[in-house]
């Protein structure tokens, strides 16, 4: 795993811009990207925003087929060089509604380190690989997960990108063994799917 994020951080280490975060409506992910795409290539700005990222992974569907699904929705990443011409089309593309970590009125936002992306973007890796091992087998009958904490409980992530980061759970899925955890990202509190066993109980509320 560390050598796949030394790998990760190398890759986005190689682009010429800084890693910014774009906030856009919910569900439109794809879309927002496909026009800001064309924006760039129509405004010729390939020698100053270089890459656009989603982050997304696999998971079952109800019937049983893989699907990718965002894992930050309303969020995108790019790299790219801060100028006031990208920051004003960018900002202007239907369905954005800001850069995080910009305080409105003109202001530039805060770049990312390419740690933190890294960190995001390797949450990827991870979940692909815990998908590819758990879609090999169909599920012959449901089995339900148990778990040392409830809704409402505050716990500790135990691994990954986010170890040792604390969030209140909103919501659990007892057959897929997730809950859905509020924690810190850009400043925001944003809800993030982690396994149960890689939860422990912080305290409760």
């Amino acid at each position: 795993m560390e050598k796949e994020f030394l790998s990760l951080e190398e890759e986005l280490e190689s682009f010429k811009g800084q890693w910014f975060v774009i906030n856009c409506n919910s569900g439109h992910e794809d879309r927002v990207r496909a026009d800001l795409l064309q924006k760039i290539e129509t405004s010729s700005l390939e020698d100053r925003i270089f890459d656009i990222r989603i982050s997304k992974s696999p998971v079952a569907s109800k019937n049983n087929k893989t699907i990718d699904k965002n894992k930050y929705p309303g969020y995108l990443f790019i790299n790219m060089i801060m100028t006031d011409e990208t920051w004003f089309i960018i900002r202007n593309t239907p369905g954005v509604t800001g850069f995080i970590g910009s305080s409105g009125k003109g202001a530039k936002p805060f770049p990312l380190t390419v740690e933190e992306v890294s960190r995001i973007l390797g949450q990827q890796s991870e979940d692909k690989k815990a998908g590819a091992k758990g879609f090999t087998q169909p599920k012959k009958e449901k089995i339900l997960h148990t778990a040392e904490f409830k809704l409402k409980d505050v716990v500790v992530v135990k691994s990954g990108p986010f170890e040792n980061t604390e969030g209140q759970v909103t919501e659990m899925d007892y057959e897929k063994g997730i809950a859905i955890v509020s924690v810190e990202l850009f400043g925001r509190i944003t809800p993030t799917e982690f396994e149960f066993t890689n939860l422990e109980l912080a305290y409760k509320l």
